[in-house]
């Protein structure tokens, strides 16, 4: 049986100009406001992430291969 997503409420403050265009952009687009600013929060993560496994390895050694044959 798969587990149900646990729900919880989260509050933030924001410019009111900001809210605006978020929620014109969400109706314009059929979002959920909620579902946008999850996935915008989600996507944020992953590239800082993603940034960090770079960094990371940009001082790793370099090795460089040699064609075989």
């Amino acid at each position: 049986m798969a587990k149900k997503k646990e729900i919880v409420s989260f509050s933030t403050t924001l410019r009111r100009s900001t809210k605006e265009v978020m929620e014109r952009f969400c109706r314009r687009r059929g979002l959920k406001l909620n579902h946008f600013v999850e996935e915008a929060i989600l996507e944020r993560l992953e590239d800082e992430m993603d940034k960090e496994i770079i960094e990371s390895r940009e001082l790793e050694e370099v090795v460089e291969w040699k064609a075989h044959g």
